[in-house]
């Protein structure tokens, strides 16, 4: 017996279709996983199935005294209230408050970050007897031990448990059965993520086949219109009326690819260098004796507890904070991308196009086309449409997606992501990482999406409880074998905390009078370059169908891109021989 039925809902905001005409039955013993693209429904239906939100039309029937407890995305608390307020003096919400870091009742709610609003609304939550658990995003601002703790506590549970989330891992190990909301429609399949995305793929794979084939019966249908005479026949008429039905056939709706092709520049030798860093908030030192050098093609994960320093320290390898004790010295040719958990601060009426538009009015593309504003914002999936919302008016992943465009736009060759993967769905996700593998740069990641952190990464350094930096160069697989370890009792052996080895010092070789003017004159010449392929990239997508032009222009646009490498590469030795002659 179903304890929640959604039949035939439909649910519309100004202007945007969210849900058309869906059903859904929920019934005993199912954890549900509802994923979706950014902006396609999925806490809309979270909020339609916990009651907090009404139906355009359709029909909702409950089971007879159904107990439900629901987490928002964006939890909110009465005006004035503390921990305490909310917490109350039930033990097991004190005590599940206690597990999630909540420790202080007298705190005011108004205080909180967004991390430790969510971690008290899910405390409350989690504490609740309810028939049906509804959790929308439970991993954010969560540590990975907590996460871990969270798994068990769910599957622990009798309640029927519905929840958005990108945590994939947690995802395939806890539901047991899949929504997708896509288009406004459902697709359910009974399974582990794992097996819906085995079930996705096959299911994509027939309607392309069925695209294909349709598409070569109208092609033939229309070369034996164009050969006969008119249709007089009734067997003509019936040929006539089936190229009318292959072209006005309803195919399956198709999400335009999201497309990261922003390019970075060119990183030298010297990156970020932390020696014996640290950083203290009041009498509290949060990190200490921080000595970190960043390779070029550095590839690093931060991962620790919930106030343990993770932003800290990002922010101080990015220069947006100034170390207590120690230096940190940054490579001339850096420039740092930061894609941080906090929204930029931009007004909420701000348009998109705006938002881009002010940054830039054209943007180069890795492959050297430069493109305008409108067209990069549908590269990454904002249509005309969207285009003209206001940031206030975006979801959260949407509004996460156009803040990771706003930081790729700046050309960065060391990019710093702190906890990348909130509200970000899941294909966008996957895209993101299959950027990352190919970006040139050095990157450093604060997260605790175990996922994105086994996916990216080659080094794990963990913030220890006493400020300290601890490596795991064989990644989150090492890391987690490390805690494990530990967590359990025993020492980490040797090969659990291995040491850097220390990199042999490059020789101070006094640079030449010819080298230094030789990279003054680059200096000024690749700006040229620059420019030359702008415009030559702009007459080649101008060209159309003009081929002898075409051609012409493809052939200098790549002499010119060769060109432009090998002045940078040089640009780049030259300013490595004097960084390490003057110690810059």
């Amino acid at each position: 017996m179903h304890l929640i039925s959604l039949e035939s809902i439909s649910k519309s905001y100004p202007e945007t279709p969210v849900l058309d005409d869906v059903s859904l039955g929920i019934t005993r013993r199912q954890r549900i996983g509802v994923i979706g693209r950014n902006g396609s429904g999925k806490s809309t239906l979270l909020r339609i199935i916990a009651g907090t939100e009404e139906p355009d039309s359709g029909r909702i029937v409950r089971a007879t005294g159904l107990r439900v407890a629901s987490l928002a995305q964006n939890p909110s608390f009465p005006e004035g209230s503390t921990i305490g307020d909310v917490i109350g003096d039930d033990r097991d919400t004190i005590a599940m408050a206690d597990r999630l870091g909540l420790t202080d009742p007298s705190i005011a709610t108004a205080t909180l970050s967004g991390g430790q609003r969510k971690r008290l609304a899910l405390a409350v939550t989690l504490a609740t007897e309810c028939d049906l658990l509804i959790l929308d995003e439970p991993t954010n601002h969560l540590d990975v031990d907590t996460i871990d703790w969270l798994e068990d506590h769910l599957l622990a549970r009798t309640s029927v448990l519905v929840l958005v989330t990108h945590d994939r891992y947690l995802l395939d190990r806890v539901a047991n059965r899949v929504v997708e909301v896509s288009h406004g429609s459902l697709h359910t399949h009974q399974g582990t993520y794992e097996q819906y995305l085995e079930a996705r793929t096959a299911r994509e794979e027939h309607e392309a086949t069925v695209e294909h084939r349709r598409r070569q019966r109208l092609r033939t249908e229309l070369v034996w219109l164009r050969r006969s005479p008119k249709a007089r026949t009734s067997k003509s008429r019936a040929r006539v009326n089936a190229v009318h039905e292959l072209m006005t056939a309803q195919r399956p709706p198709v999400d335009p690819d999201l497309a990261i092709d922003l390019p970075s520049r060119r990183i030298g030798s010297k990156v970020v260098n932390l020696h014996n860093a640290g950083k203290r908030y009041g009498d509290t030192w949060v990190l200490r004796g921080i000595t970190l050098k960043l390779q070029q093609n550095a590839r690093i994960g931060v991962v620790g507890e919930n106030g343990s320093g993770k932003t800290t320290l990002l922010r101080l390898l990015a220069g947006r904070l100034e170390p207590d004790e120690g230096t940190v010295a940054t490579g001339s040719t850096i420039v740092a991308g930061w894609y941080g958990q906090d929204p930029e601060p931009l007004p909420p009426e701000t348009r998109v196009i705006a938002a881009v538009r002010e940054r830039a009015e054209n943007t180069l593309l890795d492959s050297g086309i430069r493109v305008p504003a409108a067209k990069l914002l549908e590269r990454f999936q904002f249509d005309t449409e969207a285009q003209k919302s206001t940031l206030g008016d975006l979801s959260g992943g949407e509004r996460r997606r156009l803040e990771l465009l706003l930081t790729l736009m700046e050309a960065p060759n060391l990019l710093f992501l702190d906890e990348p993967t909130n509200d970000l769905d899941l294909d966008t996700l996957e895209v993101l990482e299959e950027y990352l593998d190919a970006w040139p740069g050095a990157l450093v990641i604060a997260s605790h999406d175990r996922y994105f952190l086994d996916r990216v990464c080659d080094d794990i350094y963990s913030i220890e409880p006493d400020g300290s930096l601890l490596h795991h160069p064989g990644g989150w697989p090492a890391y987690w074998q490390s805690r494990r370890s530990r967590t359990s009792g025993s020492a980490p052996t040797a090969t659990e905390r291995p040491e850097r080895p220390a990199s042999a010092p490059a020789p101070r070789t006094k640079p030449t009078w010819k080298q230094r003017k030789a990279l003054d004159d680059l200096t000024r010449r690749i700006p040229r370059l620059e420019r030359e392929r702008a415009d030559l990239a702009a007459q080649l997508d101008a060209a159309g169908d003009d081929y002898v032009a075409a051609t012409d222009l493809a052939n200098r646009l790549g002499e010119i891109i060769a060109e432009l490498d090998a002045a940078e590469t040089a640009w780049l030795e030259l300013t490595e021989i004097i960084e390490r002659y003057e110690g810059a």
